[in-house]
Order: C-alpha cells, then structure tokens, then sequence
C-alpha cells in the first residue's frame, strides 16, 4: 500500500500536478487586501528554508509601499529604486542578509511621477525569472490587491500562495485574487496560508469555504499550506522592529510556519531532482548590521 507521503510525491511528480506544470523555483506571496500578514510571512519562510539548508532570493516586490527593509530595522544601500532610477542589473541590488538569505529590497519613490513605466516593470518580470537561476528559491512578496504587474508575477512562479485571515471579507478577497488570474491566464493551482486564526479549526472552517466557492465556481483549485494562529507576540515584534528567537518564544507561529515551509522545502527537492546546485557568479553586498533572524 502506498504511503501517504509516497502518494503525495507521485501527485508532485504526476503530468497532471499544477506544480510539476509550472515548475520553476519562484514564489509569489500574494493577499487580497493588506493587513493579513503577508510580509512577515514571506520573511519568516524565507529564514526556516534557509535553515534547511536552502539558497533564497526574498524580493520586495510591493512596489511604493515596500517594508522589508522596515520589519527587519534595515537601512539599505541599495534598493529598486537604483533599478529604475539608475538602470542598475538586479544584482548589483543584491544584499546578503545572512549565509545563503540574499534580499532584494523594494521601491519607495512617494510620488505618483516616479513609479515605473509599464515597460520597466515587465523588465523587471524577465529580470527577476532570469535571477532565479542561481537559486533554489525565489519569493516575491508581491502587495496587496492584483494590478497588471502582480499577474505577470504570478504567472512566472510555480508557487503561488495567497495569505488570508478566516474573516468573511478576506475570504472573498482571496477568491476573487484566484478569479481575477484565471480570467487573467489559465486555470492554476494556489495554495492558502490561512493567517491570525483563533485557532485550527477556525483557519480550516475558512480554508473550506474558500475551497467549496473554487470548486464551485471556477476551474482553479485552492490547496491549505498552513494555518496560523493570531499571536501577540508577533504584533509586539512588528511594532518593535524584532523578530522572534525561537528559543525564547511561546509563540505557535513558528511551529505552525514550519509546516508550510516543509512542504515547499519538498517542492524545492522535487525541482531539484538531477540539476545542478544552485552557484553565484557573483557576490551580493553584505549587510553590516549586526541583526539577524534566529529561529
């Protein structure tokens, strides 16, 4: 009898999986609305893969209202603003946050005359899938809502997650975000972090009503990553510019992070059957700051 473990790497592994269709090591982080947690999301997914080992580019892609640089107390020397201000290559933008966690941060310009053209931003599409070589991961943490760009980043990645909360009007968001892109391109598969949950059940009792609106109406599926529970500590750590240290913390979010970025990590060993690893041909700025992310 078939394991389920060894079943889920033959559905991986199966012509018909969307993941195997789309196969490619970027992921876009996507929300219907903004507030669900998306970014610190991205971050935290970013530090546990590299903790198994794992070369990750993480991009802010939130064009004008980037905040990585913000949640992680950073001042950086180089940003996408260099990109198109200066037509600087994305990796002369590069800083290496940690071993093996290179960061892209994002655009600020605060003025409606300095956002980028239409054909910057599909530069920066083809950039970006061109970049992703020297990875075994890239996330785009991509901002809330769906413009014409965050489709054309999302059609480029073989993992799409949308982050919601169990709340009705969040729901519906995150339907309408599968709609809009299956209008947009194709049919596709999504996978759902169910975020700020009273608990389990209430992340599953949401994920559900989700799935039975998609099954119902669209011809994309949705599938649960992960539920996470609502946490104090990591409202107090946002508004403090910290992260948390796992060793000191009470707090579910990170063992229940864990159980999506498992199962990325085995998409990412998937993708990675028979190719070569993932080598720089070049070297991305250090970050002189003394903080760091320890899980």
């Amino acid at each position: 009898m078939i394991t389920g473990q060894l079943k889920r790497i033959f559905e991986l592994q199966s012509p018909d999986s969307e993941w195997n269709k789309s196969k490619n090591n970027i992921c876009a982080v996507v929300s219907g609305k903004g507030g669900t947690g998306k970014t610190v999301f991205s971050i935290y997914l970013s530090d546990l893969l590299v903790n198994r080992n794992r070369k990750i580019l993480l991009i802010d892609l939130d064009i004008n209202l980037a905040n990585i640089h913000f949640l992680l107390n950073q001042t950086p020397a180089k940003s996408l603003n260099n990109y198109f201000s200066e037509n600087e290559t994305l990796q002369n933008l590069i800083t290496e946050y940690a071993d093996n966690f290179h960061i892209i941060y994002g655009l600020n310009s605060y003025s409606i005359k300095d956002f980028p053209l239409k054909s910057s931003l599909e530069r920066l599409i083809r950039d970006i899938d061109l970049l992703s070589e020297n990875y075994d991961l890239v996330i785009l943490d991509l901002g809330a809502g769906l413009s014409e760009f965050t489709l054309n980043a999302l059609k480029i990645s073989g993992i799409k997650i949308i982050v919601s909360y169990p709340e009705a009007t969040s729901v519906m968001d995150a339907y309408a975000v599968i709609k809009m892109y299956e209008n947009f391109d194709a049919p596709s598969e999504f996978q759902l972090v169910m975020n700020r949950c009273l608990d389990k059940n209430d992340g599953v009792e949401g994920f559900n009503k989700l799935s039975k609106a998609v099954q119902s109406f669209l011809r994309s599926s949705v599938k649960l990553l992960s539920t996470i529970s609502e946490s104090n500590e990591i409202r107090q750590s946002v508004a403090g510019q910290t992260l948390l240290d796992e060793a000191n913390s009470d707090s579910n979010f990170i063992s229940e992070l864990m159980v999506a970025a498992e199962k990325i990590d085995k998409y990412i060993h998937l993708t990675n059957i028979n190719q070569p690893s993932k080598s720089s041909s070049f070297s991305p700025s250090k970050n002189n700051s003394k903080s760091s992310i320890i899980l």
